[in-house]
This record gives structure tokens, sequence and C-alpha cells, in this order.
């Protein structure tokens, strides 16, 4: 009896065991596959909206572009009859270009170009529909049926989109060229926006797709722990489909498997073939490789030298082409690129806080004041930028002693700054505050020919109807904080420092920004 209850409590501990390896096991190819899902629905998420902008770019370009390519056709004509007939019989313009990018079942039709995005997320996809095969073996311990198979039909969209934008866009760029070629040394003046337009509708395209590319703090947490799980890397391996999808690491027992001929079954070929003989017909091949090589070697240094030869030949043409290219950019109408310009709106505009102080004036009447600032400045070249901002003054009272503080107005700024050197910057800016109208050091209340103080019963002009006003230029010197802040002095001159009766023209600020 005691033999029957010790093996009974043996039998259910191994039933316990096994049991929590798999409830173990099924929660960690759950978590696989639900950080996978979750990486999958980010990533396809950011290229749909990336597809999209593309899109509204690509198809406002291409507006722009048929009424240019309307202007540039009026210019040919009255410059080169034969060039512009040349032009007539073009089969493609950037209206049928227009058209393609329309067609929806012409864009299907399309053929596939290999991407590595698309790839990467194809292999994720496999990966779940692996982990949830998996899972739905286990019904017993689980009913729940993780996704996977549904984003196969999305991932083929989206890469039939990619593979639509891509070609759009090299016809829109082999158009430009052929436009270029007609115009030759003509200086056809809308040729040069046509050129911008292409350029520029690229580089935001660009942008946007790096922006659809960096990955957000979920994706990374996700990447970081699918990375953790053993095997994932092969689903993002691009070889794996080497070997009828076995990949690249695949063994010789599963080559044979699928009728490849490995080594190992070479060999017994042979031995069965030639028997003992084997061993004398191998040397008598590697005496007849080696005659064979020998006479391979002086073929080989005839060859060597046809190739020196055909190299300095090649490097004469080389030269001829970049001299011919060097005539080609002298020729074509340039313009200076603005890297700005081809950024979204969001990455031009640039975010600072500043702050100030003034003294107290010795007569008492105007106390000491911090001045706290904040700006927004929107890039229009990589040197120039222009901005606004708003601020606040504070009053602290007389001196250290006697600190008070007090409500003493609000500003608008407007400001332009030029990048010189070494991150100095030169700026002009124009501030107006607002302050409460019974303080003592306003014009209006220091003026001796009036010496009624103002008084009024709308709240909002006692608390904003004194105004001073400042107009300055001055020195800004950027420097790094941090990897994300940057730190600004700014050494100014106010203009208007005597109608404002104070008792210093110059200004101090002192600021931070991303």
């Amino acid at each position: 009896m005691r033999t029957f209850l010790l093996s009974f409590s043996l039998y259910f501990l191994l039933l316990f065991i096994a049991l929590i390896f798999c409830f173990s096991l099924h929660a960690q190819e759950n978590s696989d596959a639900r950080y996978a899902t979750m990486y999958l629905n980010d990533r396809t998420s950011e290229l749909d909206k990336y597809l999209k902008r593309s899109k509204s770019i690509e198809q406002k370009l291409l507006r722009r572009l048929k009424k240019k390519e309307e202007r540039f056709m009026k210019s040919l004509e009255g410059k080169d009859s034969l060039a512009y007939q040349h032009y007539l019989n073009m089969p493609m313009t950037y209206d049928s270009i227009s058209s393609l990018s329309l067609d929806i079942v012409a864009s299907n039709k399309r053929q596939a170009s290999r991407n590595p995005t698309i790839d990467s997320l194809k292999g994720i996809q496999q990966f779940i529909v692996k982990q949830s095969g998996k899972l739905n073996t286990m019904a017993d311990l689980s009913d729940k049926e993780l996704p996977g198979a549904e984003y196969a039909s999305k991932i083929a969209e989206l890469e039939s989109k990619l593979n639509a934008e891509q070609q759009i866009r090299d016809l829109i760029q082999q158009r430009s060229q052929a436009l270029e070629q007609m115009a030759g040394g003509k200086n056809i003046a809308c040729l040069q926006s046509i050129q911008k337009e292409v350029y520029y509708a690229k580089e935001k395209m660009k942008a946007w797709r790096e922006l659809a590319d960096d990955p957000d703090k979920a994706e990374e947490q996700a990447m970081e722990y699918l990375q953790g799980v053993e095997g994932f890397g092969n689903y993002l391996n691009a070889n794996k489909g080497a070997f009828g999808g076995l990949g690249a690491s695949a063994t010789a027992a599963d080559l044979q498997s699928m009728g490849y001929q490995t080594k190992d079954q070479m060999g017994k070929m042979l031995q069965e073939k030639f028997g003992g003989n084997l061993q004398a017909v191998q040397q008598s091949m590697g005496k007849q490789v080696q005659q064979f090589s020998e006479k391979l070697n002086e073929v080989n240094d005839k060859v060597n030298e046809g190739k020196a030869a055909l190299n300095e030949a090649k490097l004469g043409l080389g030269e001829a082409k970049a001299a011919k290219d060097k005539l080609k950019r002298i020729e074509k109408p340039s313009f200076k690129k603005n890297p700005e310009r081809a950024k979204p709106f969001l990455q031009r505009l640039e975010t600072q806080y500043n702050f100030q102080t003034t003294r107290a004036t010795p007569d008492g009447l105007r106390p000491a004041m911090l001045e706290l600032g904040a700006s927004v400045a929107f890039k229009h070249t990589p040197k120039l930028s222009y901005g606004i901002g708003v601020g606040t003054s504070i009053g602290l009272g007389p001196n250290w002693q006697n600190i008070k503080l007090s409500y003493e107005g609000v500003s608008t700024r407007a400001y332009a700054d030029w990048l010189l050197i070494y991150g100095f910057s030169a700026q002009v800016g124009y501030e107006q505050i607002f302050r409460p109208v019974n303080r003592p050091y306003l014009k209006e209340q220091a003026d001796p020919e009036n010496p009624n103080p103002q008084q009024s019963d709308n709240a909002l002009k006692v608390a904003f109807g004194g105004q001073q006003h400042v107009a300055y230029a001055g020195i800004m010197k950027r420097y790094r904080i941090s990897n994300k802040w940057s730190g600004t002095f700014l050494a100014g001159y106010n203009f208007l420092w005597r109608d404002n009766y104070l008792k210093s023209p110059f200004i101090l600020r002192f600021g931070w920004g991303k």
C-alpha cells in the first residue's frame, strides 16, 4: 500500500510539473506572438500613414508639373521648332504620368521589386503564424487564436503601393531628364522651376519616410523582446529563402531530403563506379588538372595584359565622360538647394525659452525685474530664421533686503536671426510690453507736463494700458548643454531706451532650447 501511494504521489508530481511546463510554454509563445503582433501593427500603420502623405505630395507635384510643362512647351516652341516637334512626338508627359498614378488596376499589375522593409514584415508575419499554430495545438489550455494570417493581405497591399510609388517617382525623374536634354542650353526659365519642384518633392518624401522608419518606444520594446526569442532572427534573414526556404543554415540532410546532391552522395557514386581504381583515377585527374592549370595561367597572363589595356582605355573614357558631365552641368540652369524646404513644417520649428533681469532704478520708481519669455522660430533656410514669442515681467522689489513680487506686465515679440559662424548669429527684434497704467516708471506717469496719472474703470486697461517698446540688435551665441538641449546668450542694444526712461540700453538675455 505504501509503495502504491508513493508511486501515485510521484505520478501526480510529474503530471503537475508537466502541466506547469505546458502553461509556461503557452504563456511564452503567447507573449512572443503578442509582441510580434504589436510591432507588426505599428510598422504597417506607420507605413500606411507615410504612403498617404507621399501620395498627397505626389499628386500636388504632378498638378504643378503639368502647368509648368505647358509653359515649357510654349517657350520651347518659340526657341526651337525642331525640338518642339520632337516634344510633340514623345509618348509620355506629366499628364499621362498623373493618369497612370490614379489607375489602380495598372498599379496592381506592376512588377513587384524587392523591398527590405516588406521582406522583414513578411518574416515577422510568418513568425506570428507559426506561434499561433503552436497555440492552436494546445486548445485544451487556451481557446484564444492569435492573429497573423490577416496581415498577409495588408503587407501585400503595402508592397503594391510602395512599388507603385517608386515607379511613378522613376517616371517623373525620366520625364524631367528628358525635358532637360531637350532644352539643352536654350536657357528655358521654367525648366529650373521644374527641377526645383521635383527635387523638393523627392526630399519631402524622403523626410516623411525617415519619420515613418523611426521607431517609437513601443516598437523598440517589442523588437528588443523579440530579438531575445530563440529562432526569431531567422525570420528576418534576407537569405532565408535560399535552398527552397530552408535558409542559409540548411544541413546536408535537409538538402538531401529536397533532392539536392550532397558531397557524400557524390563520393558513394564514384566509389560504386570505379571501385578500387578510384584512387588511381583521382591521381590521373590531378595531373591533368595541373597541366590544364599551367596552360590556363599562360592564357590568364595574356588576359591580364588585355585587361590592363582595357582599364587604361576605360580610365580615358571616364575622364572624357567627366569632362562632358561638367560641361552639361555648366549648361544646365542651377539653383541653390535649401535643405530646410524639404522638411515637414514641425521639423522647421525651433522653440526657445529665455530670461533676463534688470536692476532697480536709484529713485525707487522701477523695481528690479525678472522677465521670462518663450518663442518659436521658423527656419526659412539653414542660416535664416524668424519667429514670434511672448513674455511676462515679474517685479522683485527695490533690493535683496526688501524682496516684493509684483506683476509688471506681458509682452509680445518678433525677431529675425541670421547664423554667422561658430554658433554666433546676428539678431534683430521688436518687442511691445503691456504694463499696468499706474506704474510710476512709465513715460506717461513720469512726464512732468502730465502730472495727473491715468485712471480708468476698465480692468483690462488698468492691467495692460501702459506700454513700452523695445527695438534691438545684437549678437547671440549658441552652445551645447547636452545631447538634447542647447543654451543661448544674447547681448543686444535697445535703440528706444531713452524714449522709455530706461537707465541702460544694453540687453543681456540667457536662454535654452532643443
